[in-house]
């Protein structure tokens, strides 16, 4: 009885699993989508919003990087983040 037990919750545990990765893939997909027309502020509002999940801070900073490459003039977008993430580590300390 215990056997069948333990294999009916790693059955559902594996389902969990492969239900929030599937869930993940399309928060990524979707953001993907949606990011064509996001400006400077969202960017670093998603990115604040972001803090502790390092795959969308990297997508996010790679969203800066090209936004400045596009306005050679001005201030820089990833340094605009860049600024943040020591702000977080100081709040961190």
């Amino acid at each position: 009885m215990t056997s069948l037990f333990s294999g009916d919750l790693a059955t559902v545990s594996a389902s969990i699993r492969d239900a929030g990765r599937d869930i993940l893939n399309a928060d990524i997909d979707l953001a993907r989508q949606e990011a064509d027309g996001i400006d400077a502020a969202e960017i670093v509002t998603h990115y604040v919003a972001a803090r502790g999940n390092y795959g969308i801070r990297h997508w996010l900073r790679s969203l800066a990087a090209e936004y400045d490459a596009a306005q050679p003039f001005g201030p820089r977008l990833v340094d605009e983040l860049d600024e943040l993430d020591g702000l977080t580590e100081l709040a961190a300390a």
